[in-house]
């Protein structure tokens, strides 16, 4: 789905004769390398690379007679696109989902970074937090990732970063084998007068609209977060708490995941439940892979994974609760098509975080049928050309199938 948003301007027609363009910039330039960088290295030495491209914008924008002055003009002079500068009205919108959450903590870390280094760097109190916020966003939003020489790092490439978002992209985008160049290849015909697009990357929804201003519907790359923790009464419950290292039995657990079960992050997720859920003679078996880390644990027993899936779907129901709308009257809303582009993200936003807790739920509400069903049956369930379970089949074979 195309995902126009204005960080990135819409791009030039496209020469339908050509496959490639390739680009580099004259002179090249390396933030690290900057008078201001070579500050930030000797005074702060910050290992995010995203604080050394902002502050050269802020240097070039500072400098009138500025090489890069045509392309530091080119960029956004507001963001009132993403959540940072929305209005309260609009942030209400956003009651019960997690973004608001992250943007406390977006807030609060960009103008901690800014205060730090005017603290820390000479000459950097010149440049006002509203201006570094300016230049964080502008890099949040442009950035590209490249392999160079068998190095990594971000990078601005003007004209580049005016491609708005779509996936499939229109064209992918690499550096030549030599690193001199910034190449960026059409995977399909492009008509002359239409938009072209890339992509900016597998993110989920929070994270577009964070640093890009838009939600995309239908999101596959799209995850939920949910806070689980110790079930009220577990046994052994201080000895549970130090192994998952919580602050205290009664602290949850944030675990950002998509629907799948297979991903890595669910797998983390599912290992603390079964951990947090365990019985007093399940503990010891655990102890081995406990010693490494949680990474994947295997189911223990109906029981505990019983035990599991109900403090799961609890999660969920709690997420569910704290919404002041309905998925039903979310959908209601977005199809009136009544809303400003700011408003509709947030309800876009804020139903699609419905959609993943709600899969969720049905997932837990699955699982729970099935934990008791004779083996025969769930084999011959099992066995269907097509899955009676939906997005809860990996689950069923992986988890509640050994169990049976």
């Amino acid at each position: 789905m195309s995902a126009p948003c204005s960080p990135r301007p819409t791009s030039p027609p496209a020469r339908p004769s050509s496959r490639s363009l390739a680009a580099t910039s004259s002179p090249s330039t390396s933030p690290r390398a900057s008078d201001i960088g070579r500050l930030l290295q000797s005074h702060v030495n910050p290992d995010n690379e995203e604080l050394y491209l902002a502050s050269f914008l802020l240097q070039e924008k500072h400098r009138p007679d500025s090489f890069w002055k045509p392309y530091v003009d080119s960029l956004p002079e507001a963001f009132p696109h993403v959540p940072l500068f929305f209005s309260e009205s609009e942030r209400t919108l956003l009651q019960g989902s997690f973004v608001l959450t992250l943007l406390q903590f977006q807030d609060y870390s960009l103008r901690q970074d800014h205060a730090l280094l005017c603290q820390k760097v000479p000459g950097y109190e010149r440049f006002s937090v509203e201006e570094f916020i300016w230049a964080r966003l502008s890099v949040s939003s442009r950035n590209f990732g490249l392999k160079v020489g068998g190095l990594q790092g971000r990078a601005l490439v003007p004209l580049a970063d005016m491609l708005n978002h779509r996936r499939p992209p229109d064209v992918l985008w690499d550096t030549s084998k030599d690193g001199q160049f910034f190449v960026m290849t059409a995977q399909n015909p492009v008509a002359s007068g239409l938009e072209i697009h890339d992509s900016y990357g597998a993110k989920s929804n929070d994270l577009l609209l964070l640093h890009f201003g838009f939600v995309a519907e239908n999101n596959e790359q799209d995850e939920v977060f949910l806070s689980v923790g110790l079930p009220e009464g577990t046994p052994l419950a201080s000895g549970k708490q130090k192994l998952l290292g919580l602050s205290s039995p009664t602290a949850k657990q944030p675990f950002k995941v998509p629907l799948q079960y297979e991903h890595a992050a669910t797998q983390r997720m599912f290992a603390f439940l079964r951990v947090a859920c365990a019985a007093p003679l399940e503990l010891p078996r655990l102890a081995p892979r406990l010693l490494t880390g949680l990474g994947s644990i295997p189911p223990l027993s109906v029981a505990n994974e019983e035990r599991v899936l109900r403090s799961l779907g609890a999660a969920c129901e709690a997420r569910l609760a704290a919404f002041d709308t309905s998925l039903e009257e979310d959908e209601r809303l977005l199809r009136e098509g009544a809303l400003s582009t700011n408003a509709r993200g947030c309800v876009l936003m804020r139903r699609e975080e419905k959609r993943l807790l709600r899969a969720w739920l049905e997932l837990t509400r699955t699982g729970l049928s099935l934990l008791h069903m004779p083996r025969t049956e769930l084999e011959q369930l099992a066995g269907r050309p097509e899955s009676p379970w939906g997005q809860a089949d990996r689950y069923v074979r992986e988890a509640v199938l050994p169990l049976r």
